[in-house]
């Protein structure tokens, strides 16, 4: 088998990232989405979204590359390759892109890319991907809404409340207005927990550039980040996730240490050794690699073992369509330990449409993992054709 195409859709909507003072529910990112498609000669064919700066992207994959090694387009690295030597092709395209990639956006490609093959692999061997990944030691896992922070107490309240009727029993509210005001930051996770009561799991997402104007970003000090897990700590908050810059470590281990509540954090780590250095320096509870930034599920596996065998927990961020939720959901299947996969309550018109799926709660909260061949999410290729730009 060969990879005969490999091809960035670049998807517009319409739709504002933001939540507003209701209950209504909050909106991702609506104006641009990357899909990545890559195709072989025996018709299987791998889909991974990407969450990146797309435009920019698009060029990195099926642009006008160097012959220079570690200036090549990644997409030229791949086409003649077989898809099912995943590994190996990983190698090829972190090194054919080390002039300008390594992180950032050129490892957000990679990532989808890895992706896509890791779907045609468990395709070709008419498995479901967690197979491949190591065997499948669960049928389902606990879903927690994930949305963002309305800007009144009365919006938190009449949205924890849709969440609840929906039959979710975790809710992780995150960024908006939050860091904003010290005084209503309290309110609004106040409020949360008031309506989602003793019983339910709150987490809090605070973003860890808050802003006071539009345009100036003023991240906490470690001092603020100590307070700020100390109060939380009041509100019985499952953890706080990913509030200090991300190549902070030292502050995130500094913070862990003295912090009452667990720290998750991750999702802007990427590569297994940039990963190693994260848990072994201590800085988290949760360790939470998204799988279209990490580097693909070829590096997840191997975070997977690391946070194994220093005995935290690791859950998956997936706030991005349902093909993300699809292979976090593939991952958590393999886990020793699975508490949580992050569902994106908050998808735009634009990022829902893309990958439609039947995922419901049952009646404990949970998801079932899908168990039909590669990762159980369809692609809607007209609703993608429908919103393709040139």
């Amino acid at each position: 088998m060969k990879i005969t195409e490999v091809e960035p859709i670049l998807l517009r909507g319409t739709a504002a990232y933001g939540a507003g003072a209701s209950g209504a529910e909050a909106t991702d990112n609506g104006d641009w989405q990357l899909l990545i498609r890559v195709a072989t000669d025996e018709g299987l064919t791998g889909w991974s979204d990407a969450e990146t700066l797309a435009p920019a992207a698009v060029s990195i994959i099926a642009g006008e590359g160097m012959a220079t090694v570690g200036f090549q387009t990644l997409g030229s690295l791949l086409v003649g390759e077989d898809p099912l030597d995943v590994e190996r092709l990983w190698d090829k395209l972190y090194v054919g892109s080390a002039y300008y990639g390594r992180r950032g956006i050129a490892m957000h490609c990679i990532s989808a890319l890895d992706n896509c093959l890791w779907s045609i692999r468990a395709q070709a061997a008419g498995m479901p991907l967690a197979e491949l990944l190591g065997g499948r030691r669960r049928d389902k896992v606990m879903a927690y809404a994930s949305t963002l922070f309305r800007s009144t107490p009365e919006g938190m309240i009449e949205a924890a409340n849709g969440y609840i009727d929906k039959g979710y029993r975790a809710v992780k509210f995150g960024w908006g207005v939050f860091g904003q005001d010290p005084g209503r930051d309290r309110e609004l996770v106040a409020a949360a927990r008031q309506a989602l009561g003793p019983d339910r799991y709150l987490m809090v997402d605070p973003g860890w550039y808050p802003t006071v104007t539009p345009n100036r970003m003023q991240p906490r000090s470690r001092a603020d980040n100590e307070k700020l897990c100390q109060w939380l700590g009041d509100y019985d908050v499952r953890w706080v996730e990913d509030f200090i810059h991300p190549e902070n470590f030292d502050e995130y281990a500094a913070v862990r240490a003295a912090s009452p509540v667990p720290v998750a954090a991750g999702e802007q780590v990427s590569t297994v050794w940039e990963f190693a250095r994260f848990i072994e320096s201590g800085c988290v509870d949760v360790i939470q690699p998204d799988l279209t930034r990490c580097g693909g599920l070829t590096v997840a596996k191997q975070v997977a073992q690391l946070a194994n065998r220093v005995g935290i927990d690791l859950v998956p961020h997936s706030w991005l369509t349902h093909l993300l939720t699809g292979y976090s959901l593939q991952l958590i299947a393999t886990l020793p330990r699975a508490h949580f996969v992050e569902f994106n309550v908050s998808q735009s018109p634009l990022t829902a449409g893309i990958a439609p799926t039947s995922l419901t709660l049952d009646e404990t909260g949970c998801i079932t993992i899908p168990a039909g061949v590669g990762i159980g999410i369809e692609v809607d290729t007209q609703f993608v054709a429908a919103h393709r730009v040139a």
